[in-house]
């Protein structure tokens, strides 16, 4: 006989010497009065060390070591028919097959009542059936007894099914199945079961037979599905809307889900029931079960992301946040998710929450370059442009190394604007000649949006005026009739003196405008100026008075257009445009 490892070897020793204190030398054979077992105890001790002993050998490839001892377990236990199953076919392969069945047939005397042990018989006598004739007249005999013994117990035709499908007798289990459908079971799970077992006798698969056979198995669905929807039993109903949903019966499934979520509705059926919306193409409702599982069951992390991919589909930034966001919170995330969520805060109106957020993330991930330079992105926002100057020279050290790609056009020009802004014109002018030449050729807009910026920056300085119009002149080269580039080189003219060609290209700025804003109201201070400049004063108070109705938010526009048109605001806004500021501060 092979021999076990040791450990397992020693696991044996003790077992059996604890359950069979008199063949022990290690155990007392007159234990302490108090240790002693009965009789009755000392014999399920035995029977159990049998059973780990056999599971033992078994584990260690000895079958034919392990079946003495399970018959041992067996012979002193009422054994699970699914062991004694099992240990059948070991007696078949060590033993003979009449001992084999001998023991399967003892299981059914043993346990008149339930109907495993004539599965159990009927699947053993169809395994072998090849190997001895009469297995197959036991297997009959077997399931004609379980038809006239348990005819109320799915198990009953699931076990007749699979005799006469694999004896190729179709029309037998037809019968069968119209047997088990006559039967006034109230229980949901029997019409499951039966149900599952009549896709076997009708397969859905076979084409030209769908419709034919979906009549003969929906029945039973629809029987497990009102008996679970009256009961309120909530699995077997998700159970039959699941055949519906997997058999294309989209309408029958979502009238299930719809039903079962009224009634209370399980994070299951909720999800189905958004799952099926979007089968059938309903979007406004699937968005609306999603917001609604979500409002029931908010640690659902998936969902929360489910319904904030919704979100970005219909561009609602700021919701696809909050989701993600609330998402973190329940369930944690990594990089990826911080960094998904920083940049939809970014484009969010939320210019505190971003900043909020990037303080978090940085936290976590404090060497990571990305989260750096969101957290530069979100106090260039907030027109904190010192600040976030110093991460991006942050971010752009830590990105040297670990994430080179970071350092594109698009992050110069950020870093840039914020030198700009925050009086470093020289530097500022560094990053904007890096942005240029790392703008991609096949997209001058980017370029062109940088170089006016340059160029821009120098001429309200007054410096480097030749560059400053080269590169303006270069951004309406790339990105020809932009009505805000078209106003620089009309400005550039002007501050250059050339008062006719500036007034030309200025007039053309406004005319290439579809819509005049706040935002706009430079241009207009620019065209007032030229005319004024022509000694066209009345026009030129024309195009201040413009600037005051848009009302921008640049104060020097505001003070320029109301010294010229000769107004001065009562002293009550002067008090109060006063404290505003001091609050902004």
């Amino acid at each position: 006989m092979p021999k076990l490892p040791t450990h397992l070897l020693a696991v044996i020793t003790v077992a059996l010497a604890f359950s069979n204190p008199a063949t022990s030398t290690a155990v007392p054979a007159t234990p302490p009065a108090d240790l002693q077992l009965s009789a009755k105890n000392e014999k399920l001790a035995t029977a159990h060390a049998h059973l780990v002993t056999a599971r033992l050998f078994e584990e260690s490839d000895q079958p034919r070591e392990a079946l003495s001892h399970y018959l041992a377990f067996i012979e002193n236990v009422d054994a699970d028919t699914a062991l004694v199953a099992h240990v059948a076919d070991l007696v078949l392969a060590y033993q003979n097959m009449d001992a084999a069945l001998k023991l399967l047939e003892a299981q059914i005397m043993t346990h008149p009542d339930s109907p495993q042990p004539y599965v159990h018989l009927t699947l053993f006598a169809l395994k072998h059936a090849d190997e001895q004739a009469s297995l197959a007249a036991i297997a009959r005999a077997t399931v004609k007894t379980m038809l006239l013994k348990f005819p109320r117990n799915a198990a009953t035709y699931e076990n007749a099914v699979a005799l006469h499908l694999a004896r190729g007798e179709r029309n037998e289990a037809t019968q069968v199945m119209a047997t088990a459908a006559k039967q006034a079971v109230k229980d949901p799970v029997y019409w499951l079961r039966t149900g599952r077992m009549a896709q076997e006798v009708w397969p859905i698969a076979v084409v030209d037979k769908r419709t034919a056979h979906l009549q003969k198995i929906n029945p039973f669905f629809e029987k497990a599905r009102d008996l679970a929807l009256a009961a309120q039993d909530q699995n077997s109903a998700i159970a039959a809307a699941d055949y519906f949903l997997f058999s294309n019966q989209l309408t029958a499934a979502t009238e299930i889900c719809e039903k079962v979520v009224k009634q209370g509705g399980s994070l299951e059926a909720r999800s189905r029931l958004v799952r099926l919306y979007e089968a059938m193409e309903k979007p406004a409702e699937s968005q609306l079960a999603l917001e609604d599982l979500v409002k029931v069951f908010p640690d659902s992390v998936e969902h929360r992301r489910l319904l904030a991919s919704q979100y970005l589909q219909k561009r609602e930034v700021e919701k696809a946040a909050q989701q993600l966001e609330a998402a973190l919170q329940s369930g944690g995330g990594d990089l990826p998710d911080y960094l998904q969520l920083c940049n939809l805060l970014r484009f969010g109106k939320e210019s505190d929450k971003f900043l909020h957020f990037t303080q978090r993330a940085a936290q976590l991930f404090p060497r990571e370059p990305r989260i750096t330079y969101f957290g530069a992105l979100a106090r260039s926002r907030l027109k904190q442009y010192a600040e976030a100057a110093k991460f991006y020279e942050q971010a752009a050290t830590q990105a040297a190394t670990k994430a080179p790609e970071l350092l594109d056009d698009m992050f110069h020009y950020n870093h840039g604007v914020a030198l700009e802004r925050s009086g470093r014109y020289e530097d500022a002018a560094r990053q904007f000649e890096k942005s240029i030449l790392l703008t991609p050729p096949d997209d001058p807009a980017r370029a062109a949006g940088t170089l006016n910026y340059l160029g821009y920056m120098w001429l309200e300085r007054g410096e480097h005026l030749d560059q400053s119009e080269q590169f303006i002149r270069k951004a309406n080269e790339l990105e020809p009739d932009n009505p805000a580039y078209v106003d620089s080189l009309g400005w550039v003219l002007f501050k250059r003196g050339k008062l006719a060609e500036s007034l030309t290209e200025l007039q053309r700025a406004e005319s290439l405008m579809k819509e005049i804003t706040a935002e706009d109201a430079e241009i207009l201070d620019h065209l007032a100026q030229a005319h004024d400049k022509l000694n066209q004063r009345e026009l030129a108070e024309k195009y201040w008075r413009r600037v005051l109705d848009l009302k921008p938010d640049i104060k020097a526009l505001i003070d320029r257009a109301q010294k010229e048109l000769g107004l001065i605001p009562p002293r009550a806004e002067i008090k109060d445009e006063s404290a505003q500021e001091k609050s902004a501060r």
